[in-house]
């Protein structure tokens, strides 16, 4: 469980990136972060994975007190993080030494190496590529090698900060059912994003704007929420729900799938 209260974090410049955040977050949700470009959802991540010192508020995650002296190190074992560019978090050559190498900085026995390796490597459908080059990955592949690397530490959190912004529409589809069945594995996925769309994968929406919380739901409140969401221009499926919705045509978000809403215009 992530308990947040009354965060606040100021840029050097003196500017607040972060204001009065106050959250809590249940083990094994799917949480999506939406806002736009400065609004401080990213910084918000930082701070979260350990990244970024605070110094007003409190953040105890799994019991783990992000302001105590030896919590980096703690949290870095109970917390994955993923970023937007997978070329600039793979380091090296071949694709088995991306992955021990953060497993080395944590300090596990090399005995367990290849044992969390492949398990780590199967759950992002990647074993066979176990012993490849990671420069003739293409960019899809190394984000799942990129999340590969942080699942190799066994973590029961992880957040991706807009993993699929330099993906292609096949690749993304490939790192959504990634992170379903991480979900259902009982991973908690934070998920950083500027697509809206990609809000249907959660269980629960926020929005942040200017360094707040401005809203946060439950996916199957959307419809109660659009009014708030039409700020981000809504595009693609999100738009067509909405259409839907305004014409008395429902939509199981709870469930949601292409393929069930395919069928709910079809049936109508």
């Amino acid at each position: 469980m992530i308990e947040i209260k009354n965060l606040n974090y100021k840029y050097k410049t003196g500017n607040f990136s972060i204001s009065d955040i106050n959250l809590k977050i249940e083990n094994n949700e799917f949480i999506c972060i939406i806002g736009k470009n400065g609004s401080g959802k990213s910084t918000f991540s930082k701070i979260l994975a350990g990244l970024t010192k605070f110094k007003n508020g409190n953040i105890i995650v799994n019991n783990i007190d992000l302001k105590g002296k030896n919590s980096f190190l703690e949290i870095r074992k109970n917390i994955g993080i993923v970023f937007q560019n997978p070329e600039n978090q793979l380091i090296f050559d071949k694709v088995y030494d991306d992955i021990a190498f953060s497993l080395k900085n944590l300090g596990v026995p090399y005995s367990e190496f290849d044992f969390r390796i492949d398990e780590a490597l199967k759950k992002v459908n990647m074993l066979e590529y176990k012993n490849s080059s990671t420069t003739e990955l293409s960019l899809g592949q190394k984000q799942k090698i990129a999340i590969a690397s942080s699942l190799a530490i066994n973590p029961s959190i992880l957040i991706l900060d807009e993993p699929t912004t330099m993906l292609d529409p096949m690749s993304k589809n490939s790192i959504y059912e990634v992170l379903k069945s991480l979900k259902n594995s009982g991973i908690t996925i934070i998920f950083v994003t500027n697509f809206i769309d990609e809000i249907l994968l959660a269980d629960k929406i926020i929005l942040f704007d200017n360094g707040k919380i401005t809203n946060y739901f439950k996916k199957e409140d959307l419809f109660l929420n659009l009014e708030t969401l039409r700020d981000f221009n809504v595009p693609g499926i999100v738009s067509i729900i909405s259409k839907l919705h305004e014409n008395g045509i429902s939509v199981d978000l709870k469930e949601f799938s292409i393929d069930n809403l395919v069928k709910e215009i079809l049936k109508n």
